[in-house]
């Protein structure tokens, strides 16, 4: 089964804590975020699937907060999906993306996105001309 996203994962380089009422603290490196979760690095390949309250403390010292639901675990990485972003957050969430989206790297990289829309229809993305334009 294909995994649809409809948000943009940026890059994203940090510290992340999670935890819960029922494990113990689990420390993680962010690899990628989007408005509709995070992905990290962890030490453990054994994290319980759970919901969790994930602080992420950014190498440029921004502090974000997400309650997310684990929903796959390969290898040392595991994908969160978040259930509940706080506004403040979701602002530097929407900054960071802002921000990846004006870089060589978001270009160059379109066509690995798997955008999808709010119906899960997948977004094509082209930089061809159109037919109808005049040369």
């Amino acid at each position: 089964m294909e995994f649809k996203r409809i948000y943009v994962r940026v890059p994203l380089s940090g510290e992340a804590i999670l935890s819960n009422s029922s494990n113990p603290t689990i420390k993680a490196h962010t690899i990628n975020i989007s408005r509709g979760g995070v992905a990290v690095e962890t030490i453990s390949k054994e994290i319980p699937t759970a919901e969790y309250q994930i602080e992420i403390h950014t190498d440029s010292g921004q502090k974000i907060e997400i309650f997310a639901k684990l929903i796959r675990v390969d290898d040392s990485i595991a994908g969160f999906r978040a259930l509940q972003i706080d506004q403040n957050s979701q602002e530097i969430i929407k900054n960071l993306v802002f921000e990846y989206e004006t870089t060589n790297d978001f270009i160059n990289n379109l066509d690995e996105f798997n955008l999808r829309d709010q119906e899960g229809n997948k977004i094509e993305i082209t930089f061809e001309k159109n037919s109808n334009d005049k040369q």
